[in-house]
């Protein structure tokens, strides 16, 4: 019964919760310019570019082997954007 009771809650406090929000967005020219920096990546969010990455399995072995540093060898199944 309080199993009942407790999800019978929630749902009505999702349904609530989602229709609260009636006001559509709309970009404009006085919004534009904190929406832009607020979506642009922070310059340590840009670190991982600053890395010099090799796109071949066989240069990353004689670079790792040259340099006597271990290798990252990141692989991946399915579609990059994880659409799978």
């Amino acid at each position: 019964m309080f199993r009942y009771l407790l999800i019978k809650i929630l749902l009505i406090a999702f349904f609530i919760g989602c229709q609260s929000n009636k006001k559509q967005f709309v970009l404009t020219s006085e919004n534009w310019d904190v929406w832009k920096s607020y979506i642009q990546p922070l310059p340590s969010e840009l670190a991982w570019t600053q890395i010099p990455w090799v796109t071949t399995f066989s240069e990353g072995i004689n670079l790792a082997r040259a340099q006597q540093k271990p290798l990252l060898l990141w692989v991946m199944n399915g579609h990059p954007l994880g659409c799978t």
